[in-house]
């Protein structure tokens, strides 16, 4: 019986997670697109991007990569959840890169593009929400923001905001110092993902407690 509800659990569970895999990356692909400033946990790899030849997709990748390393370095500890973020911080930039190559739109006006950050924070909140309901892999970065919190006797909350600022500093002074400008990443599209994100997930996991894994009882 417990097995049979493992499994079923499961079942529910992967689906879950692809497509909260699927919708954050297309929301951020939808803010990136938008060009006012991304949301914090992409400033660096979109500023490394506009810095080199690499795509959105790949320095994503490779920054998720570093956040993984980050979070083994604080804790010393091998887990199956953090080797795995490995094939996850591929598959997102994978993902990422080919959101931002089928969407093609003319830059509207500023009101407009203001409501399409907004739009994209929603969608990927709601990926994010499904992510964290699954209990599966969580993205590397909100590992790191997590371990943060974890090494300083934060909650996670308080981590994340230690993260998004370092991740935000970081990306207006590396477009400051090889462009010139401080505010190719880091802009008001920024402060709206900043300052929605917790909000918004707070909202959707009131209105989808289902998505919550719940652990078959012994």
């Amino acid at each position: 019986m417990l097995k049979a509800a493992k499994s079923l659990n499961m079942a529910k569970r992967i689906p879950l997670y692809i497509m909260g895999l699927i919708t954050m990356a297309f929301g951020i692909a939808v803010v990136i697109k938008v060009d006012i400033g991304v949301a914090p946990g992409s400033a660096v790899p979109y500023s490394v991007s506009l810095l080199t030849p690499l795509t959105v997709g790949m320095c994503s990748s490779l920054f998720q990569i570093f956040c993984m390393l980050a979070q083994l370095a604080l804790t010393r500890k091998f887990s199956p959840k953090l080797i795995l973020q490995f094939p996850l911080a591929y598959i997102f930039g994978a993902l990422l890169d080919a959101f931002l190559w089928l969407l093609k739109f003319e830059t509207p006006a500023l009101p407009y593009r203001i409501l399409l950050t907004v739009a994209g924070l929603f969608v990927f909140s709601f990926g994010i929400r499904a992510i964290v309901g699954s209990d599966l892999i969580i993205a590397p970065t909100d590992g790191l923001a997590r371990t943060l919190g974890e090494k300083l006797g934060w909650p996670m909350s308080k981590g994340k905001l230690l993260f998004d600022i370092i991740v935000t500093v970081t990306a207006a002074l590396l477009t400051f110092f090889l462009a010139g400008n401080a505010f190719l990443a880091v802009n008001i599209g920024t402060v709206i993902c900043a300052a929605g994100t917790g909000p918004i997930i707070g909202l959707f996991t009131k209105l989808f407690p289902s998505f919550d894994y719940k652990k078959p009882s012994s």
